[in-house]
C-alpha cells in the first residue's frame, strides 16, 4: 500500500506548479489525497489525518503537529518556511519530521533578474528608454553623462552581497563571467566557509563602502530587521548600484527612499514594506531608481520548478530516503528568524 499525502497547495494553483509530468510523479509515489485548488476542509482532513505522512501546502493551517501521528514531512510550496507562529518547530524538530521550503525553486529566476536589474542600473537603461520616448534621446556622439551620472560596465567592478543563500549561489555564476571579484557579509556563515566558495568574507561597513554593486539577498531574520538604515546606506558610495532582491525587510525604506530622491546611488528595487506600493510613494519619483513589481521569481518556469523539486523529495520520502532538492528547516534558522 502506497503511502498517503496531502495536497492542500493553496494559495497556490495546482497548474501553476504542477506539470502533468511531476503531477503523475507523485500519484505513483503515494496515495495523493484532496489534490485541489481550494483549500481542504478541515471536516476533511480529520477523516484522513491519521493516514498522512506528508503535507504539501501552502501555509501551515493545520494546527498542532501532533494531530498527523504518521507525519515525516511538511513540504511548503509558497516561498518561505511557515512562521514558528503558526507551526509548532520544536515538535517536529523533536519527531524527525522534515519541514522543507520550495524557496530553493525560484533562486535561479530571481538571480536572473538580479543581474537584469543590475545592468539596467549601471547602463542606465530605463532611464535611457525614458528620455527617448520623451525625444531627449542623448545620443552617444553628443554625449556620455547623464543625470545619473556616467554609465559603466560590469566588468572587473567589486561585488559585494549582503546574505550568502539560495539567491547568492544562484547569482554567483552570472556575475563570474563578467570578471568581478565578490565579497560577501553573511554573519551565518564561517570565514573558511566563504573563502571555499571563492568569495572574500567580509564586514557589513566595508562591504557597503568599497563595492560598486551591491545586491541584498539576505533572507529576514529576527536580527536582520532594518539592518540597513541611514546610517548604513550612507555608506554606499555616490557611484555605486544598490540593488534590493530578497525582502525590503533588511531596509530602513524611508531612508533608502531619501537617499535615492537625493541622487546619492543607483537602486534597482524588486521588493518593497508593502504590497502593492502605495501609488503616491515617493520612490516612484526617483529617478535614480529602476523598480520592479516583486517579479524577479513571478514567471512560468520558476513556480513549475516548485513541483519539480516537491516531487522529487516526496519520491525520497516515499521510498524511505532523505530529500535533498528542497531547503530543509534548522533550528538555528528558526531561532534566529523567531
Amino acid at each position: 500500500m502506497k503511502p498517503k499525502i496531502l495536497l492542500d497547495p493553496s494559495f497556490r494553483r495546482m497548474e501553476n506548479i504542477l506539470s502533468a509530468e511531476d503531477l503523475n510523479r507523485l500519484n505513483a509515489a503515494a496515495d495523493v489525497l484532496w489534490g485541489k485548488n481550494e483549500p481542504m476542509p478541515e471536516a476533511e482532513i480529520e477523516k484522513v489525518r491519521e493516514d498522512i505522512v506528508a503535507i504539501i501546502c501552502g501555509s501551515w493551517r493545520y494546527g498542532e503537529v501532533n494531530r498527523f501521528p504518521r507525519l515525516c514531512a511538511i513540504l511548503e510550496v509558497g516561498g518561505s518556511f511557515p512562521s514558528p507562529q503558526s507551526l509548532d518547530y520544536p515538535a517536529c524538530f523533536s519527531r524527525s519530521i522534515h519541514v522543507l521550503s520550495c524557496a530553493p525553486a525560484f533562486a535561479p529566476a530571481v538571480a536572473e533578474l538580479g543581474l537584469g536589474l543590475a545592468l539596467a542600473c549601471v547602463r542606465q537603461i530605463a532611464w535611457t528608454d525614458r528620455a527617448f520616448r520623451q525625444d531627449e534621446p542623448n545620443w552617444s556622439h553628443t554625449t556620455f553623462g547623464t543625470e545619473l551620472g556616467t554609465p559603466f560596465t560590469l566588468y572587473g567592478k567589486q561585488v559585494g552581497f549582503i546574505g550568502f543563500g539560495n539567491l547568492a549561489r544562484a547569482l554567483k555564476p552570472l556575475i563570474e563571467p563578467f570578471g568581478c571579484s565578490i565579497q560577501v557579509f553573511d554573519p551565518w556563515l564561517t570565514d573558511s566557509y566563504l573563502r571555499g566558495q571563492k568569495v572574500t568574507p567580509v564586514d557589513l561597513d566595508t562591504l557597503l563602502s568599497t563595492s560598486k554593486i551591491i545586491f541584498v539577498l539576505a533572507i529576514p531574520s529576527i536580527s536582520n530587521r532594518g539592518m540597513l538604515d541611514h546610517e548604513k546606506l550612507s555608506l554606499i558610495r555616490p557611484d555605486a548600484a544598490f540593488l534590493l532582491l530578497s525582502r525590503a525587510h533588511l531596509v530602513d525604506f524611508d531612508a533608502l527612499t531619501d537617499l535615492v530622491l537625493a541622487g546619492r546611488f543607483l537602486a534597482g528595487i524588486d521588493v518593497f514594506p508593502q504590497e502593492p506600493l502605495a501609488k503616491d510613494h515617493p520612490i516612484r519619483q526617483a529617478s535614480h531608481a529602476v523598480l520592479s513589481s516583486h517579479r524577479a521569481g513571478a514567471n512560468h518556469e520558476a513556480l513549475q520548478n516548485i513541483g519539480r523539486i516537491v516531487a522529487d523529495d516526496i519520491e525520497a520520502i516515499c521510498s524511505d530516503r532523505l530529500p535533498q532538492a528542497m531547503q530543509l528547516a534548522q533550528p538555528e534558522y528558526i531561532r534566529l528568524r523567531g
